[in-house]
């Protein structure tokens, strides 16, 4: 049996990816610019905001600077902030259960996530009833390079005093899987965000719908 489960947030524990790509079309059409949400679940999911409205403006010919790209990052985050105040959270079928049961197996978990904003992450497992289940949050602001480089699944495993080895990743998105896969650890992906294909390609171990499809085979 492995000894820790490492969780994505955004399109593995909640459907929440969608407000994130509300905040940026509003954030991009602000500033005149075209904003493909589609390209952005293929290249940008789970890397998180810096990167994706450094490489954006740069598309259309504007480098911003540090002091720049930290502003627009507020900026995403105060209308990320408004929506999900505005919105009831979907979550993945199954999650609460297998939260539940892994906590009876004596497994540890921790969420790594591409969300650089914890305040957010935080409201939102509350709003969906799992925050007191998950006292251990790392994201990619804590950490050199986000996804899909291996840097917050390892700095996770740190935490938790695990060893790649001993750990499952769960993850919907390319970017994670990939990162999942150069720190050497297995990684089941939901469907969620990315088609399976996709995954397969990216690295998965295992895809699957939700969480009612895993199994303790898969956790050993």
């Amino acid at each position: 049996m492995k000894k820790a489960v490492l969780f994505d947030m955004d399109g593995t524990i909640t459907l929440t990816e969608r407000f994130h790509i509300q905040a940026f079309t509003e954030l991009f059409a602000k500033e005149g610019i075209e904003y493909d949400p589609v390209a952005h679940m293929k290249v940008y999911a789970g890397a998180g905001s810096k990167l994706i409205l450094k490489d954006y403006f740069a598309k259309h010919g504007r480098e911003l600077s540090a002091e720049e790209i930290a502003h627009y990052v507020e900026v995403k985050r105060d209308l990320y902030n408004r929506i999900i105040n505005e919105n009831e959270i979907p979550f993945v079928k199954g999650v609460h259960e297998f939260v539940n049961h892994i906590e009876s197996l004596g497994l540890k978990k921790i969420i790594a996530t591409g969300n650089g904003d914890l305040n957010a992450v935080r409201y939102i497992l509350r709003k969906i009833n799992l925050d007191q289940h998950f006292p251990n949050i790392i994201s990619i602001s804590e950490v050199a390079h986000g996804k899909p480089f291996p840097d917050v699944f390892l700095a996770a495993c740190e935490r938790l005093g695990v060893t790649p080895a001993e750990c499952i990743v769960l993850e919907d998105s390319a970017n994670g899987i990939q990162a999942a896969k150069s720190a050497n650890i297995f990684s089941i992906a939901f469907e969620t965000t990315t088609k399976k294909a996709d995954l397969l390609a990216a690295g998965a171990s295992l895809v699957l719908p939700d969480y009612t499809f895993i199994n303790d085979a898969m956790l050993a």
